[in-house]
């Protein structure tokens, strides 16, 4: 909800994140839309000129101490080019000095990356116009190098997954000054006035081994932190061997989430051996077979039966789909990739489905499928907006539908039982979980 600048959202612990005005490359378009799905997720917001940093959070008229500057991976080749890289994490690094008490620095400096280098290339490998001349390389080896300079660093697919990630911050920022546990004490003036008095060598790169790899500011678990050189164990202190039975938060699930949360379907343990995934027992009998035999065996569970021996093998010892996606591929009915924007779209659905509640709008649904990570390419595409969208077509169709729609909010089928849209996103949630790609943090069996 934007706000006039003076005012604060008493209920959403008098926290107000601050935009810079010229977000989204200056274009009032691209602006506007931000805002828009920043509305969504119900942060209140202040469009206003920053000196330093693209975000802030203001706690009442007090600036807490994290400051987050977002880049696109043509903003960072942009940056490099001409010079600003550098010169804008000195700068944050002397608003750290200020925010954060000194020397001791505890104010949190985030980097929000946004995009894949790899999709930016241009002609001649390089990222962005050719005129900067900024490898793929290059861009990648300057992110890599931010942890070691002080700064945490998230990665998004597009802006619709910033704007999401930017609210979830917001949400633990809101958290945090209701519960007294933030440290806001600069009115923005007093900060700029203390930041421009600051010395140059305020700015320089952190020697100490704490000021290096910071924490980002909430955990996502699509954002691997980078870890410093000398560390071989995780924050927990545990290998990643015996995380089987960890959830994505990083929580060991009780029995009462674990009941709640499994999707049972056909995945049991005790179902028959002629279902169950081949295991790497299995893996020197497959390579006996032609490759003729190996895809009918792949047309059988589904699989796609193109590539080289060693690809249909490799498909034929991953665990077999659910039982209900094999079934209605066979039928000719549609079935959505795991990962594609679809599947995601029915994923969202699924973790936000309330019977006898109306369905979410195109907006929200939109932000919930980017926030599950189960979409391949970005839900908002290569900075258009809308375009995971096209594939709502197909969940529409068919008897009975995927989807069904209602005066604009959109909900997932329940009967009849077995064929239902209901259903068939529970299978797709399994898929989501067995390739690593859900985030929702819950217990699934697979």
């Amino acid at each position: 909800r934007q706000l006039g600048r003076d005012t604060v959202d008493e209920e959403y612990g008098r926290v107000t994140m601050s935009m810079d005005f010229r977000e989204g490359g200056g274009g009032r378009k691209r602006l506007h839309k931000m805002c828009d799905l920043l509305e969504e997720y119900g942060v209140p917001y202040v469009v206003r000129e920053l000196k330093i940093s693209d975000y802030v959070f203001f706690v009442g008229d007090k600036l807490a101490p994290i400051l987050i500057e977002r880049k696109s991976v043509d903003d960072v080749a942009n940056s490099l080019a001409d010079g600003r890289w550098e010169r804008q994490q000195r700068n944050m690094r002397k608003a750290q000095y200020v925010l954060g008490g000194g020397q001791d620095r505890r104010c949190q400096l985030c980097y929000l990356i946004e995009g894949d280098a790899s999709q930016r290339m241009v002609h001649g490998g390089n990222v962005g116009r050719r005129s900067w001349n900024q490898t793929l390389e290059d861009v990648e080896n300057a992110i890599e190098s931010l942890p070691s300079k002080g700064f945490s660093v998230m990665r998004t697919k597009s802006i619709m997954g910033s704007m999401v990630l930017l609210s979830k911050i917001a949400r633990d920022v809101s958290w945090k000054a209701k519960n007294g546990s933030i440290d806001a004490t600069l009115t923005y003036e007093n900060f700029l006035g203390q930041w421009r008095r600051c010395n140059d060598e305020v700015g320089d790169e952190p020697t100490l081994r704490r000021h290096q790899y910071p924490a980002a500011p909430i955990v996502d678990s699509t954002n691997i932190q980078f870890e410093h050189p000398t560390d071989s164990l995780d924050r927990n202190g545990i290998t990643g061997d015996n995380d089987a039975d960890v959830s994505a938060n990083g929580n060991v699930p009780n029995e009462e989430e674990k009941e709640c949360c499994t999707v049972a379907m056909d995945i049991s343990p005790n179902r028959p051996a002629h279902v169950r995934a081949a295991g790497s027992d299995d893996a020197e009998e497959l390579n006996k077979l032609s490759i003729a035999d190996l895809k009918k065996k792949c047309k059988d569970r589904d699989e796609k039966q193109s590539g080289t021996k060693k690809e249909l093998i490799a498909r034929l010892l991953k665990p077999r789909k659910p039982e209900i996606l094999i079934t209605r591929s066979r039928r000719k009915q549609y079935v959505p990739k795991v990962p594609s924007c679809n599947a995601a779209l029915m994923v969202a659905l699924l973790l936000n489905h309330k019977p006898g509640i109306d369905g979410l709008s195109k907006e929200k649904l939109m932000m919930l499928a980017e926030e599950t990570g189960v979409s391949k390419d970005p839900m908002g595409g290569n900075g258009g907006w809308y375009d995971g969208w096209a594939g709502m077509k197909d969940l529409l169709k068919g008897d009975p539908p995927l989807v069904f729609v209602d005066k604009r909010k959109y909900s997932l089928t329940t009967q009849p039982p077995g064929s239902a849209g209901i259903d068939i996103a529970k299978a797709l949630h399994v898929l989501a979980h067995r390739e690593e790609l859900c985030k929702c943090g819950n217990y699934v069996g697979i």
